[in-house]
């Protein structure tokens, strides 16, 4: 069974990767503070722009690979924090990627859809980047020394949701909570993405450990959809009523970062290097609601101590 690390273990995608992997993987886990509850082999709460730190424990670790997924995500707070932006989610993934390699680890780097300028959509890996806001032009050099500093890494592209272990709140979460709640919500009708279930992300993680691929690949849903389609789609699925859904443009929005309105991505080479099936948004709804109904949420809830 091969030894994988998770960075960013108590966040949305680490802590679904902790509890999806259990079968799969040996585990280990970093984070920046409290601690996982999941069973791993070993973990610690540590602060990946510590490079000394950070390489010490993959040395002592001897990972096969490194899920790379602890970044710094809320896009107008690194509109205004650009120094941290940069720390975090470029200079904290060289030192992860260091390490990586010296421990003859394979790295994936979870990157994002936002990398892209959101003129034409559907992008293809090989596609001409050109970040709209901070977040992204971190995120970007982030991809760039990863694939420098590591010569077994994979760059996946993508925009996920799904349940979150901690309190806070994703976005097809605050959609569910809103609706659920009979609040109404803005919907972006002019913003398109291709959104992929965290889950279904996992599955595809966990071939790419396995595989022999190495570059940059887009794992996103196979679906290009407006924001205000995935909350209608949403909405049919719990069995929510649509009247509090109400059509909105981003360009009417106070947001401090600018965002690319079509961000989707083609992700025909990834269907051609998986088996994992790369779902479209009503079938990822439809397992996240299952998820809920099986009592997954309860159990990564109580994974996860901060």
């Amino acid at each position: 069974m091969k030894k994988v690390l998770i960075t960013g273990g108590t966040g949305l995608l680490g802590a679904n990767l902790l509890l999806d992997f259990q079968n799969k993987f040996s585990l280990s886990s970093i984070q920046l503070e409290g601690r996982v509850n999941f069973p791993v082999e070993k973990q610690a709460s540590l602060n990946l722009c510590n490079k000394e730190k950070t390489k010490q424990f993959v040395k002592e670790l001897k990972p096969d690979a490194i899920v790379h997924t602890a970044a710094l995500v809320n896009i107008d707070y690194c509109e205004s924090h650009r120094d941290e932006a940069f720390k975090v989610n470029a200079e904290a993934t060289a030192n992860i990627a260091e390490a990586a390699e010296e421990a003859g680890a394979k790295m994936i780097f979870v990157s994002t859809d936002s990398v892209f300028n959101g003129k034409t959509g559907n992008y293809r890996e090989e596609g001409s980047t050109n970040p709209a806001n901070v977040y992204a032009e971190s995120k970007l050099e982030g991809e760039k020394l990863a694939l420098e500093k590591n010569s077994n890494c994979v760059v996946a592209r993508t925009s996920i949701y799904g349940w979150n272990a901690q309190a806070k709140q994703s976005l097809s979460e605050w959609m569910y909570n809103g609706l659920k709640e009979g609040k109404e919500i803005k919907f972006f009708e002019d913003v398109f993405f291709s959104p992929i279930l965290v889950n279904n992300f996992g599955r595809a993680i966990a071939e790419i450990i396995e595989n022999e691929f190495t570059g940059v690949l887009n794992v996103a849903g196979s679906q290009r959809i407006s924001k205000l389609e995935f909350g209608r789609t949403l909405a049919d699925v719990f069995g929510f009523g649509k009247e509090k859904i109400v059509a909105s443009s981003i360009l009417d929005s106070e947001l401090a970062a600018k965002r690319p309105l079509d961000a989707s991505l083609n992700v025909e080479k990834a269907k051609k290097i998986l088996e994992t099936e790369l779902l479209d948004a009503k079938a990822g709804l439809e397992e996240k609601k299952l998820l809920l109904e099986k009592g997954f949420v309860e159990k990564l809830r109580r994974g996860v101590d901060l």
